[in-house]
């Protein structure tokens, strides 16, 4: 299984950053490696760069996509997808600082949902050092 994070990027900084990716993942990784103790730091950190979610909103927003997809689950603020023709099994959850994207796949279902959701996301996978502008990738090439 993979997690990945998705962040909204401040607009004032994606100039910047979408031609440097390496940099801000590696700011995102030391926040999300931070001690418990740093928490403070790390959510300063984390409000200088990145926009918060609305989270209800959200909610909506890939309700709104996904609900007459017959592979489609939500249970209060969690989504599913459990989609037996791909063997795909995503979990997604949001949050205020970003959402949580739990799947079995490299590619979820959620990505396109996300891509219009908002045209600054940067997914990164902490934990396989993988990190991608959401708006880079041409979904019909993977699907």
């Amino acid at each position: 299984m993979r997690t990945y994070y998705a962040f909204i990027i401040k607009d004032s900084l994606m100039h910047f950053y979408i031609k440097k990716p390496y940099s801000l993942y590696k700011i995102l990784e030391q926040i999300y490696r931070l001690k418990n103790n740093d928490i403070v730091l790390g959510y300063r950190l984390l409000n200088q760069v990145t926009r918060t979610f609305v989270t209800r909103d959200a909610d909506n927003f890939i309700y709104k996509r996904h609900y007459n997809e017959l592979e489609y689950l939500k249970l209060e603020n969690s989504h599913m997808i459990k989609n037996l023709y791909s063997e795909e099994i995503t979990f997604l959850k949001v949050f205020k600082s970003h959402i949580r994207i739990t799947t079995n796949n490299n590619y979820s279902a959620f990505f396109s949902s996300i891509k219009e959701y908002n045209k600054n996301i940067f997914i990164c996978d902490f934990e396989n050092q993988d990190f991608f502008f959401i708006n880079k990738i041409d979904f019909e090439s993977i699907v």
